[in-house]
């Protein structure tokens, strides 16, 4: 009898050695998969390249693959479905992947830079835009700025067609005059108005309502936090690196999208966050905060329909992988 309870006691425990041997190999695998991590053709998004080519994830021993979106909306369902691990995306289309699976901001990129309405040249004002179409995304907080620059005329969205299209695509639809007007930003905006297009909305350049964030599938973080953490080391290393060398950041930016540096050049609007910017957004609530920015498009996306109900904020803007200044 004392026997039979000694092989039942060793057999348990060998089942136990095995479950652990089997977890740590699971970790194991998991930390020697690189993270996919969404960019496209942006300034603030370069970032990621940088820390690429300089080393700075190797640096920090974790394995990072940035992965290429021409249409830059074409990485939320990939997000949504495991494709990709992160995207760098706006705090709304954050809330928007929500819906489907859940997500963790853990810094900002940038500023979003100056985001306005460009019109072909025989739209001089915005009055004129009644009954026409606009071109954006529709369903997400780029909305809000076809919303006030209709506002601001006595108009509203009932007042003229939204149609679905990405910025990329923004250049050849106002040339056809498939859409009259459209949101866009850099580099689609010079480009459209070397076109002989013209912006109509907004004229003022400080305004900031879309930062760019970075953002993990929650299940990635929970997996695997110290390559989060690492990979954010990497990363402010990088933004202080390309904030010192602007020529070589178009230069690395050019050989990934395989184009000329003069087409990846520096957009002067647009400010890349280091890290000290990181902890200032996130330390308090006030205006200008992510849990601000976070609240107002929130808010806009609940009254347009895009959303049901709220994220939980607190839980979906997460600071606390942020290195230590």
């Amino acid at each position: 009898m004392k026997r039979k309870r000694l092989l039942i006691i060793i057999l348990i425990f060998c089942a136990i050695l095995s479950l652990s041997s089997c977890a740590e190999s699971q970790q194991s695998e998991s930390s020697q998969k690189p993270l996919l991590v969404e960019f496209t053709y942006w300034w603030g998004d370069y970032t990621l390249l940088v820390a690429q080519e300089k080393g700075f994830f190797e640096k920090y021993g974790v394995l990072v693959q940035p992965v290429y979106y021409p249409i830059f909306s074409d990485s939320f369902p990939d997000l949504a479905a495991g494709q990709i691990d992160a995207a760098l995306i706006a705090v709304g289309d954050v809330m928007n992947i929500e819906r489907h699976t859940n997500m963790k901001v853990v810094g900002i990129s940038d500023d979003g830079s100056f985001m306005p309405i460009v019109a072909r040249p025989e739209y001089t004002s915005i009055n004129l835009l009644k009954g026409k179409t606009i071109g954006v995304l529709v369903g997400t907080q780029y909305e809000v700025l076809v919303s006030e620059m209709l506002a601001s005329v006595n108009m509203n969205l009932g007042d003229v067609f939204l149609t679905e299209l990405d910025p990329a695509n923004s250049i050849a639809a106002l040339a056809s005059n498939q859409v009259q007007a459209v949101f866009v930003w850099e580099p689609f905006t010079s480009q459209a108005l070397e076109n002989g297009n013209r912006i109509i909305y907004p004229t003022d350049r400080t305004e900031r309502l879309f930062p760019d964030t970075i953002a993990f599938r929650e299940s990635v973080v929970k997996q695997r936090p110290d390559d989060i953490k690492n990979f954010l080391k990497a990363w402010y290393e990088a933004v202080d690196y390309r904030l010192l060398h602007p020529q070589e950041t178009s230069e690395i930016a050019a050989k990934y999208l395989g184009v000329t540096s003069a087409e990846t050049g520096a957009d002067p609007d647009l400010k890349v966050m280091t890290l000290a910017d990181n902890v200032a957004l996130f330390q308090n609530r006030s205006a200008g905060s992510i849990y601000d920015t976070a609240q107002r498009t929130g808010n806009y996306l609940l009254l347009s329909g895009g959303l049901v109900t709220l994220p939980d904020f607190a839980a979906m803007l997460d600071s606390t992988f942020l290195p230590l200044p």
